[in-house]
C-alpha cells in the first residue's frame, strides 16, 4: 500500500520536469531551426537561379552556333552545287569545299566540345558531310537521313528555325565515358534567294551543359532535378550512364513532382528536403537566342529544373553541436533529478536534512550550468535597459565584439556597437519593441574593437510587468558564413574558373554601366576580340592540360599589358574581350597593338615536362571596333569586333584589323 503511492509520485516527478523543460527549450530551438531553414532555402534558391542562368545560355550558345553555321557561304556553295547532282559530285571544286567544311566541322568539335556530331544533308536526305568525336566511315554520303524526324522537322521550317528532339542516351566520344545523354538539333540551309539547299544537323552532348548542376559535383549538399514535361529524368545517375535517365520523377519523388507540376516556379518544403524549382519552355523567348522559333515535341516541353537540399532538423542542429547537445541533455537530467529528489525527500522525513542539503549542492550545480549555457551558447544574448544601455551581455557576444564585460554593461549604448550604415535598422527593431511591446528583429552589422566589422541578425523581445516597460532580452546570431556563401556563389557566377577573369554575364553587367556612362558624358568606348592563335594545335601536340597553362598566361599577360580601367573577359574557349571606356579608335588600335606585340613576344612557361626548354610561343589575332552611339547592348559591336577577328586570321594570324560601325 505504501509503494504504489511512491511509484505514482516518482512518474509524476519524471513527466513534469520533462515537460517544463521541453517548453522552455522549445522556442530557441525553433527560432534557430528556423533560421538554419531559411538560410537552407536562400541557399537553394541562389543555386537555382545560377544553374538555371547558366543551363539557358548554354543552349543559346549551342543554339546560336548551329544558326551562324547554316549562314556559311562555304557551306551554302557546296549543297547548292549537290542538290543539282543524282549522284555524288566529287569533282575538285566539290573535294576542295568538302574538305574544307570537314575541317571547319572538326574545328568546331575540338573548339565546342559540347557537340558529339555534325552532319550536312540535301533535300534528299543524303548525308555529304559528316564529322564526329566518334568514328566515321570516311566518305559521305553514306547515311539515307530521310525518315530521320529531325530532317523531316527541319524540311518544314524557314531559315533561322530550329528543331531541337528530346534528349536520348548517345555516344560522346569519349572513352571513359561512352554514353552520355545528347540533344538532336536541325536547322533548314536555304540560299540568298529562300531556296532550301538542305539540312544541318547538329547533336549537342547534354551532360556538358548540366555538368554544373549539384548531381556532377561531389562537394554539393544538394541534388539536381531536370525532368520534362510528363516528369521523365533527363539527367543520368551518379551510377552509371542510363542509370536514371528516362525514369519517372513521380514514381522516385512523388512529393518533389507534385510540387513542380503544379507551379511554374516556387519553393516546396517537404518531408526531408527543401526543393526549389523552375521551369522553362524552349518553345518560348530565350535568353540571347537568335532562333525566330524553336519546334519541339510537345510531351517534353517545359523543361523543369529543380535543386533539392537536405531540410534542416532539430536533430540535426543537436548533432552538429555535442556541447548544446550535452547541454540540453544536463536540462533533463537536472530536472528529472529534481523530480525525483523532491519526492523522496517528502517520503523519507528522517533523511530531510540530509536530502536538503544534498538538493541545495544540486541546485547550485543545476544554477552553474545553465550559467554556464548562457554565457558560452553558440548565440550572443544581452540585455537593454529602455535608454538602450546594456544591463546584461554573455561571454559569447563580448568575445564577438573584444571588449570586458565592466566595460559594457551598465557603460555603453548597445547601438554604438552598430555601423553607421546599419543604425537605422537597429533604431527601428528597437523601437518597435520599445514602443509597442512586442517583437522586434533586423539584421546589421557590430563594428568590434580590432575594427572589424560582424554581420548579425537580432531578435529582441520587451520584457513588461504592470509597471511598464523593464528590458529588452535579446538573440544575436552570427551570419558570417551566410554572407560568406552568398559572396561565393555571386562571385561564382561571374567569373571563369580557369584564368579568374570575368566571364560574358560579367562583361554585359560592365558593359550596360559603360554605354550608358558613354552616352552621358560623349566619350567613345571601344572594343578588342580576342582569339589565340593554333589553339588546337597546342592542344593536340601538348595536351589540354598545357592548353589551359597558355590560357592562364595569357591572362596574366593582358591584365599587365591593360590599362586599370579595361575589362578584360574570357568569352569561351580560347576567345576573349577588352572593353576600353573612354577610348578613341586610334588608342584602341595602339593597345590591340601592344597587346599582340607582348603576347607575340613572351612565351607561356609550360614546364619542361611539355617542352625542352618549359616556354611555348603562341600568337594572337585581334579584331577591333567601336560601340557606336545609339546602341544599348554589346552585341552589335562583338559581331563588328569577331568579323574584324576573322579578317585578321584569314590575311595570316597574329594581325590586328579594324572593323568600321
Amino acid at each position: 500500500m505504501i509503494i504504489k503511492p511512491l511509484w505514482a509520485r516518482l512518474t509524476v516527478a519524471v513527466l513534469l520536469p520533462v515537460v517544463l523543460a521541453t517548453l522552455a527549450l522549445a522556442p530557441i530551438f525553433t527560432s534557430h531551426l528556423a533560421e538554419r531553414v531559411d538560410s537552407s532555402r536562400q541557399s537553394a534558391e541562389s543555386l537555382l537561379a545560377s544553374e538555371y542562368d547558366l543551363l539557358l545560355r548554354g543552349m543559346d550558345e549551342s543554339f546560336n552556333k548551329v544558326l551562324a553555321t547554316a549562314e556559311l557561304p562555304l557551306l551554302r556553295r557546296f549543297l547548292s552545287r549537290q542538290s543539282i547532282a543524282d549522284t555524288p559530285a566529287w569533282g575538285l571544286a566539290a573535294q576542295s569545299d568538302w574538305a574544307q567544311l570537314e575541317a571547319l566541322f572538326d574545328t568546331l568539335l575540338t573548339h565546342f566540345g559540347r557537340y558529339t556530331r555534325l552532319a550536312v544533308v540535301d533535300t534528299l536526305g543524303r548525308e555529304w558531310v559528316s564529322t564526329s568525336t566518334v568514328p566515321l566511315l570516311p566518305r559521305p554520303p553514306v547515311i539515307d537521313h530521310g525518315a530521320s524526324p529531325a530532317f523531316q522537322a527541319a524540311m518544314t521550317l524557314p531559315a533561322r528555325d530550329l528543331y531541337i528532339s528530346p534528349p536520348r542516351l548517345g555516344a560522346s566520344g569519349d572513352e571513359q565515358a561512352p554514353v552520355t545523354t545528347v540533344v538532336d538539333i536541325a536547322t533548314p540551309v536555304v540560299d540568298a534567294q529562300g531556296e532550301r539547299l538542305g539540312v544541318l544537323l547538329f547533336t549537342l552532348d547534354w551532360s556538358r551543359l548540366t555538368s554544373t548542376l549539384p548531381h556532377a559535383l561531389e562537394e554539393s549538399p544538394g541534388e539536381a532535378l531536370l525532368v520534362d514535361a510528363e516528369g521523365r529524368w533527363l539527367l543520368p545517375g551518379s551510377d552509371g550512364p542510363g542509370e536514371r535517365f528516362g525514369q519517372s520523377l513521380a514514381t522516385h519523388s512523388p512529393d518533389a513532382w507534385r510540387a513542380m507540376s503544379a507551379r511554374h516556379q516556387g519553393m516546396a518544403t517537404l518531408d526531408e528536403h527543401l526543393l526549389a524549382f523552375r521551369s522553362h519552355d524552349l518553345r518560348t523567348q530565350h535568353y540571347r537566342s537568335q532562333a525566330g522559333m524553336i519546334l519541339s515535341e510537345p510531351e517534353t516541353q517545359p523543361w523543369r529544373l529543380g535543386i533539392l537540399v537536405p531540410r534542416p532538423s532539430l536533430w540535426g542542429l543537436l548533432r552538429e553541436s555535442p556541447v548544446q547537445l550535452l547541454a540540453v541533455a544536463l536540462v533533463y537530467l537536472l530536472s528529472v533529478t529534481f523530480g525525483v529528489f523532491w519526492v523522496l525527500s517528502h517520503h523519507r522525513l528522517r533523511a530531510l536534512r540530509q536530502r536538503a542539503l544534498l538538493f541545495s549542492r544540486e541546485a547550485r550545480q543545476y544554477a552553474g550550468e545553465v550559467q554556464d549555457l548562457y554565457e558560452h551558447a553558440p548565440c550572443g544574448y544581452h540585455s537593454l535597459d529602455g535608454e538602450g544601455r546594456v544591463v546584461k551581455i554573455n561571454r559569447t557576444e563580448l568575445a564577438w565584439l573584444g571588449y570586458r564585460a565592466d566595460e559594457v554593461i551598465g557603460k555603453r549604448h548597445y547601438r554604438d556597437f552598430v555601423t553607421p550604415e546599419t543604425r537605422a535598422a537597429f533604431d527601428g527593431a528597437f523601437q518597435r519593441v520599445l514602443g509597442e511591446g512586442q517583437e522586434g528583429g533586423a539584421e546589421c552589422e557590430l563594428l568590434c574593437r580590432d575594427g572589424t566589422r560582424l554581420p548579425v541578425a537580432i531578435q529582441a523581445t520587451a520584457q513588461v510587468t504592470e509597471d511598464g516597460f523593464q528590458y529588452s532580452r535579446a538573440t544575436v546570431f552570427d551570419l558570417s558564413e551566410r554572407k560568406a556563401l552568398e559572396a561565393r556563389l555571386e562571385k561564382q557566377a561571374l567569373t571563369d574558373p580557369l584564368t579568374g577573369l570575368g566571364n560574358r554575364r560579367y562583361l554585359e553587367g560592365q558593359a550596360a554601366m559603360e554605354i550608358a556612362r558613354a552616352e552621358r558624358s560623349g566619350t567613345p568606348l571601344s572594343l578588342i576580340a580576342v582569339d589565340l592563335d593554333h589553339f588546337k594545335r597546342i592542344n593536340d601536340t601538348y595536351g589540354h592540360d598545357v592548353g589551359d597553362v597558355v590560357l592562364q598566361a595569357f591572362a596574366t599577360l593582358a591584365r599587365q599589358v591593360l590599362r586599370d580601367g579595361d575589362v578584360l573577359c574570357r568569352m569561351g574557349g580560347e576567345e576573349f574581350a577588352v572593353l576600353l571606356p573612354d577610348t578613341t579608335r586610334e588608342q584602341a588600335l595602339r593597345i590591340a597593338e601592344r597587346l599582340r606585340v607582348a603576347v607575340a613576344t613572351t612565351p607561356a612557361r609550360v614546364g619542361r615536362d611539355a617542352t625542352e626548354d618549359g616556354t611555348l610561343a603562341y600568337t594572337a589575332s585581334l579584331g577591333v571596333t567601336l560601340v557606336s552611339a545609339g546602341e544599348t547592348t554589346l552585341k552589335p559591336a562583338i559581331k563588328r569586333a569577331d568579323q574584324g577577328l576573322y579578317a585578321a586570321k584569314e590575311t595570316g594570324r597574329n594581325r590586328v584589323r579594324w572593323e568600321e560601325a
